[in-house]
């Protein structure tokens, strides 16, 4: 019969390694630290499990890490054309909420429709909740001022319906549960 692994280490040793391994576990995050606010108008309620939620407005939302798509949007959703548009990755919000494959990422509209995104659009899609279309702010007359963008024009499969009703507009709440 084999040692077992904590047989062989030296108590010492042992109890590094298990301190060094929990250094990869991920460390809980909070809104604050995803979004600054400057004072301005908020556009986005960031909700995470068990945490007070955070008003956060656009200047903040543009401070983060930006990414740009360039797609055509489904005919359905009515922007013809192709666009670029530019965000913040929902992957990195999400992560930075805390979320990750465990949790339930819910989008709310201003009108109170809501969207469930799975965890698998982050990881293959990257989509993004664009504040920005072709170098423009997005207004609420235009959809926005936050639309979440899958790069449509990458990805045959998303031309599916799931995915159209997934591109929520007028987005104003982010949820991790």
């Amino acid at each position: 019969m084999m040692p077992s692994f904590r047989a062989r280490l030296p108590r010492a040793a042992f109890a590094l390694s298990v301190v060094l391994s929990s250094l990869w576990l991920p460390l809980p995050a909070h809104a604050s630290l995803v979004c600054q606010p400057s004072g301005e108008r908020p556009v986005l309620k960031l909700q995470a499990a068990n945490q007070t939620a955070l008003a956060c407005d656009l200047q903040a939302l543009e401070s983060l890490p930006a990414r740009e798509i360039v797609t055509t949007l489904p005919e359905a959703l009515g922007m013809p054309g192709k666009s670029r548009w530019r965000g913040v990755s929902l992957r990195l919000l999400v992560e930075q909420l805390g979320g990750n494959e465990r949790h339930q990422i819910e989008l709310t509209a201003l009108n109170d429709y809501s969207v469930r995104i799975p965890w698998s659009d982050l990881v293959q899609y990257d989509p993004i909740l664009a504040y920005r279309r072709d170098q423009q702010p997005i207004g609420i007359r235009d959809k926005g001022p936050l639309i979440l963008i899958y790069p449509f024009d990458r990805h045959a499969r998303l031309q599916k319906q799931d995915y159209v009703n997934r591109t929520i507009w007028q987005v104003h709440v982010l949820s991790v549960r």
